[in-house]
C-alpha cells in the first residue's frame, strides 16, 4: 500500500489522516468474486497522455492528485482473475472546501478529454473517451470508459472518481479487450461506502 502525507493537512495530525485513509484502504476487502484479497501498490498510469486535461484525470487516479491543500493520500491495487485485470483504489483528503473545488476541476477536465493519446513515442496508444453508467453508486461521481489500445494490444480503462466530505476517491478497473461495467460498479460502491462509513 502506498501513502504519504501532502502539503496542507486537513488535521492537525498528518499521521492519524494518513492512517485513516489506509484504514479505509484495508477495509475494502470485500471485493467482487475473482480479485486478490492481496493489495499491491498503487495504481500508475502506463502512460503520459499529451493532452493537458487527459493529463490531469490520468495523473489523479494513477496517485498523483491536485496537490494544493493535500493533507494525505494512500492507494492500493488489486489484481483480478480478468487477462490483465486489475483495480486501483485512491483515496486523497483535503482542508477546507479544498476536495469539492478539486473533484470539479476533474469533472471539468474530463469532458475536456475525449480522446487520449500518448507522445509519439508510445505509437499505437490512444483512447477514446466515453461516459460510463454506474447507476446509483452514490451523489457526486464522475465515471469515464476509455477504450481503446496500449501500445498496439486492445485495453480498455474505466476512470471514476467522486467526493465525500474533504476526501477526493478515485477508481481504475482496467484490463485487457473488455472490462465488466458491473464490476467496477460494485468497486466505485465499495470504496464510496467504506470513506462515507468512516467519515474520511
Amino acid at each position: 500500500m502506498t501513502g504519504c502525507g501532502g502539503e496542507g493537512p486537513p488535521t492537525t495530525d498528518r499521521a492519524a489522516e494518513l492512517n485513516r485513509l489506509r484504514g479505509v484502504l484495508s477495509e475494502a476487502r470485500n471485493l467482487p468474486d475473482g480479485f486478490s484479497a492481496r493489495p499491491r501498490d498503487g495504481w500508475r498510469a502506463p502512460f503520459r497522455p499529451v493532452d493537458e486535461d487527459c493529463r490531469l484525470v490520468l495523473d489523479a487516479a494513477g496517485g498523483r492528485p491536485p496537490k494544493r491543500a493535500l493533507g494525505a493520500r494512500a492507494a492500493v491495487t488489486y489484481q483480478g482473475d480478468g487477462v490483465g485485470e486489475l483495480a486501483g483504489f485512491g483515496l486523497a483528503s483535503y482542508g477546507g472546501d479544498d476536495a469539492a473545488l478539486h473533484f470539479g476541476e476533474l469533472a471539468e477536465a474530463l469532458g475536456g478529454c475525449p480522446v487520449v493519446r500518448a507522445p509519439v513515442a508510445a505509437r499505437g496508444t490512444t483512447f477514446r473517451v466515453s461516459d460510463l453508467d454506474l447507476g446509483a453508486v452514490g451523489a457526486g461521481v464522475q465515471a469515464r470508459r476509455l477504450n481503446g489500445r496500449l501500445n498496439g494490444y486492445p485495453y480498455e480503462i474505466h476512470l471514476v472518481f467522486a467526493l465525500s466530505g474533504h476526501t477526493l476517491i478515485s477508481l481504475v478497473h482496467a484490463g485487457v479487450r473488455e472490462v465488466d461495467a458491473a464490476r467496477t460498479q460494485q468497486l466505485a460502491r465499495l470504496l464510496v461506502d467504506e470513506v462515507g462509513e468512516v467519515g474520511v
